[in-house]
């Protein structure tokens, strides 16, 4: 990513912005964080499967590799595809589709609400696939649909692109434009679509607009998490039928109760008028948000490596440390409201005290001193802000 971002400065392309790069970056820190303090329904399922079903395939087999790997690719397909047409599979996967940039941050967008899709695994399982190589060949997959997201490279040569998934197909993937939208569902083989007929080829005359019809209009991940799902909701708690109250979490995406869509309209921007999200931000700000998002990333590894030999009040106190600067700056950017962020730091300092005996020695001085530098910044920051507000309120 940081050579793309070298390269698209070196070519003057602008396909980063700051603002958006750390959006995405946010929800992709938050989701493989949340990961951690969320028991891992689908791991637990697929293991407990495994112990009623014989497995059937050796993973000493590369044979036996290919063809999970192939299959795994296979159900990929169907699981995509179902994210993009069921109300609340959509309210998950969405998140991955709101950067109105294209480029390998949009890759690490991903969702901490995408719940249930790993029954999808199972019937690989039935077929007596190994559960771990499932979660191998998952991953797999997943890795090769990182370099895709980028629009740097134009077209590959044509036996590739007749077989694999390649930037242009997924381009058509991300984009809004009615004829590209709900297209190329393709993890790593895009012969899913064409078979299936949801392929698209990516048209010269037809530059793909990148984002979703209903624009999340916030920098803010758990927005960003939450904003499909509330409106789900809200729309179950207003209408007046029963069964809708049901069935508006199952139906195609978009679909709505006719009353609560009559009374209660969600405007949509036309694509004609589209105009990308970008508030304006002072120079400080972004560069406190970046400086965020690289410790905040640097701390999910931590907590990662650390989190089986943590207890789980830490865990979650941990979690609450790493996963509040990805909100507060989130707003920073949305609306310079520095005002959360001031309580975000008097709650980090509270639990820097309390865990003082786990952070010994140099990582709890680092801490401090991180912890003190911030709140310094953002004090002298707030200060004229509150002043300012204070002689506003008073006039």
């Amino acid at each position: 990513m940081l050579f793309e971002i070298w390269y698209d400065r070196r070519t003057g392309a602008g396909y980063y912005r700051l603002n958006d790069t750390i959006g995405s970056l946010a929800t992709g820190v938050l989701s493989q964080s949340t990961r951690l303090v969320i028991f891992s329904l689908g791991l637990w399922a697929m293991s407990g499967l495994n112990g009623f079903l014989l497995p059937l395939w050796s993973m000493e087999s590369v044979l036996a590799w290919c063809v999970a790997f192939v299959l795994n690719d296979f159900f990929y397909y169907w699981k995509h595809r179902f994210s993009h047409e069921i109300n609340f599979l959509w309210a998950g996967h969405s998140v991955h589709h709101q950067s109105e940039e294209y480029n390998l941050s949009t890759a690490l967008r991903q969702p901490s609400t995408h719940i249930l899709t790993w029954v999808f695994s199972i019937p690989m399982l039935l077929l007596g696939i190994p559960w771990q190589m499932i979660v191998v060949c998952a991953a797999w997959n997943l890795i090769y649909q990182f370099w895709v997201h980028t629009r740097h490279i134009h077209r590959l040569p044509s036996w590739f692109e007749a077989v694999m998934v390649t930037p242009s197909h997924h381009r058509v993937h991300h984009a809004q434009n009615p004829e590209y939208i709900d297209k190329n569902h393709g993890g790593v083989l895009i012969v899913w679509d064409k078979w299936f007929g949801t392929f698209q080829a990516e048209k010269d005359s037809t530059p793909p607009i990148y984002g979703v019809r209903r624009p999340l209009l916030s920098f803010n991940p758990w927005r960003a998490n939450l904003q499909l799902w509330w409106q789900m909701a809200e729309d179950a708690f207003y209408t007046a039928s029963w069964k809708d109250k049901l069935r508006v979490w199952f139906m195609p995406t978009g679909w709505r109760p006719e009353d609560v869509s009559a009374s209660r309209p969600i405007k949509k921007y036309p694509l004609e008028t589209f105009e990308k999200y970008n508030p304006a931000s002072p120079v400080w700000i972004k560069l406190y948000a970046a400086l965020h998002i690289s410790l905040a990333a640097i701390a999910s590894l931590y907590l990662a490596m650390e989190a089986v030999h943590l207890e789980k009040t830490q865990l979650y106190v941990l979690w609450a440390l790493m996963s509040l600067p990805l909100v507060t700056v989130g707003l920073m950017l949305d609306k310079q409201d520095l005002r959360w962020e001031l309580l975000r730091l008097l709650f980090s300092w509270l639990c820097l005290i309390w865990l003082a005996e786990y952070f010994n020695g140099v990582l709890w001085w680092v801490a401090l001193l991180t912890q003190s530098l911030f709140s310094t910044i953002i004090l002298w920051k707030t200060w004229p802000q509150t002043n300012a507000l204070r002689v506003s309120d008073a006039e």
